[in-house]
């Protein structure tokens, strides 16, 4: 989820879903706000990526073991 940051108004926007929708809150910031000039300091803010280990122990164990289970299935199905 993406949201806007302007450091001028100390505002962050609420969490859009698509880059798309992060466009159209920042250009309407900036219409309403600011004239359709560009804010000094303005933020986009984005997700972190996904990172495997950063998960819990439990939850790399499990995945890692459905994903074993899955490849284990499709070769004695090929095989």
């Amino acid at each position: 989820m993406y949201r806007y940051r302007c450091t001028q108004c100390r505002t962050t926007s609420l969490p859009v879903h698509t880059r798309s929708a992060l466009a159209q809150e920042r250009h309407s910031h900036r219409v309403l706000k600011h004239g359709g000039h560009i804010p000094d300091g303005e933020q986009i803010i984005e997700p972190k990526r996904f990172n495997f280990f950063d998960l819990p122990r439990e939850q790399q164990i499990a995945g890692s073991l459905m994903i074993a289970a899955i490849l284990v299935a499709f070769l004695f199905r090929v095989l």
